[in-house]
């Protein structure tokens, strides 16, 4: 048969991340060397900020069998939510995470102290999406192994070392929890 005239047309498409959680944090806080160390992925691990621009998902096994995906986000930065540095790709990528997982640097090297780091990223997704705040979330101190125990930060809450280990089991539990 003859065939009529089609339609033409531009489409832009964007596949969004889908996890069940996302990494969030400052740049260099350990989110890529975390997710080599739970799953299978194989990031780019450098040690200066922005190393990861696309997102990096990785399959971590449990115990019972079951899977998670998590997702390690590129850093966050204050402003990010007003378009500062890559801020809206950036945090367009946590949309599609059912959960977060915000990593709060320990290192005495850290800008900011834990409780503003934690400030500003819950205030960046809540600028950004506010439903974002009230996913669940766990909140951890990463990078545990450079902290000095005379001169610790305050800290309270779990901590994790991506490099020794220290807290992986739990901070995996309480994820796919």
């Amino acid at each position: 048969e003859q065939g009529e005239p089609g339609e033409e047309r531009w489409m832009r498409l964007e596949l969004k991340l889908m996890a069940d959680v996302a990494l969030v944090g400052f740049p260099n806080v350990g989110k890529s060397t975390l997710i080599s160390r739970i799953s299978a992925a194989k990031p780019k691990i450098a040690d200066y900020p922005f190393t990861t621009l696309e997102p990096n998902l990785g399959v971590v096994r449990l115990d019972e069998g079951d899977e998670i995906v998590v997702a390690d986000i590129p850093g966050l930065i204050e402003g990010a939510s007003e378009g500062r540095g890559l801020g809206h790709q950036f945090l367009r990528h946590i949309e599609r995470a059912r959960a977060l997982a915000l990593l709060i640097d320990l290192a005495p090297t850290a800008e900011h102290t834990p409780e503003e780091q934690e400030r500003i990223l819950l205030a960046e997704l809540q600028a950004y999406r506010p439903e974002l705040v009230t996913r669940p979330r766990v909140v951890v101190g990463s990078r545990v192994d450079m902290v000095d125990p005379d001169a610790a930060p305050e800290w309270d809450g779990p901590t994790v070392s991506a490099i020794t280990g220290v807290g992986l089991p739990q901070l995996v539990g309480a994820m796919a929890d």
